[in-house]
């Protein structure tokens, strides 16, 4: 289940944000998960990912997810994923928002990949629960809120109880 809410946001990284808007996306419509490709040496292949995603916008896509679990997400160097998003959003060029997953072992790590998103000029964050650990309701609800207050980045709440064993339902953010 995906669902999106609103969060206040801190003036932590007023530095870092001052010039970003809070961006309305309308979270309706078809917002597919991409794949990050590969070139045989394991590499990153950028113009193959740009290019699926440009096929997935000619389909008529109203948003797309980079680097969620399909995207690779937990694979990938740091610097790596920056420049995904880096060349997503480039390629996008605003046609539709650029999402992407945030889905790290900390929620320290979460909220500095955050920023660094941010910066990279995605639109929103689609945020995992902490990973490897089970978290429970006041921990899950402590990881949303810092990264949530670590930018001003709309956020999509990622709920997949089977696998991350953490079920994050709508009555724990009333």
């Amino acid at each position: 289940m995906f669902w999106a809410t609103p969060f206040l946001k801190s003036t932590k990284y007023k530095s870092i944000i001052k010039d970003s808007k809070l961006k309305n996306i309308n979270w309706q419509g078809v917002f597919p998960a991409a794949t990050t490709h590969f070139k045989d040496d394991y590499s990153l292949d950028l113009p193959a990912t740009t290019q699926h995603v440009e096929a997935m916008i000619e389909a008529g896509i109203h948003g797309v997810i980079m680097l969620g679990t399909v995207g690779e997400n937990s694979s990938l160097e740091y610097s790596e994923k920056l420049d995904v998003l880096k060349a997503t959003v480039e390629a996008v060029d605003n046609r539709v928002p650029v999402l992407t997953g945030v889905a790290e072992y900390t929620t320290s790590l979460a909220c500095h990949y955050a920023v660094d998103a941010l910066k990279s000029g995605v639109d929103g964050l689609m945020v995992l629960p902490a990973m490897v650990y089970k978290s429970d309701r006041r921990e899950t609800m402590s990881h949303y809120r810092s990264i949530a207050r670590a930018t001003d980045l709309p956020i999509m709440c990622y709920n997949n109880p089977v696998a991350y064993h953490v079920d994050i339902t709508p009555d724990m953010f009333a």
